[in-house]
């Protein structure tokens, strides 16, 4: 079977990659947190809620951008830019040189 690789798959696999990435950031965190002695008090402990809602907003603002993005079309053709870009760069190239050629004529 042969993989063919498409904008919609690279966007699953980055969305993939980088929710599980954080995910386990996350878990490891509330691991190391739960383990120390911090956990027992109780002003730590609303600390270490702030911060692990914040890293979920995080996450969850990226994944919004990133699918708001996707459904906008903007990873449909990502070549397109650069051959107007180099097209532009052409006629303007061209333009030069006739302007030259007039002004040495």
């Amino acid at each position: 079977m042969k993989l063919k690789i498409t904008p919609k798959f690279v966007t699953i696999v980055m969305l993939s990659l980088m929710v599980l990435s954080v995910g386990l950031y996350m878990i490891g965190k509330s691991v190391d947190f739960f383990n120390s002695e911090f956990a027992q008090n109780e002003s730590d402990f609303r600390g270490y809620i702030i911060v692990l809602f914040a890293r979920l907003f995080m996450i969850v603002g990226w994944l919004a951008i990133i699918l708001g993005l996707y459904f906008r079309g903007q990873f449909n053709d990502i070549e397109k830019p650069k051959t107007d870009l180099l097209e532009l760069h052409e006629k303007i190239e061209k333009i030069e040189k006739e302007k030259l050629m007039k002004k040495g004529a």
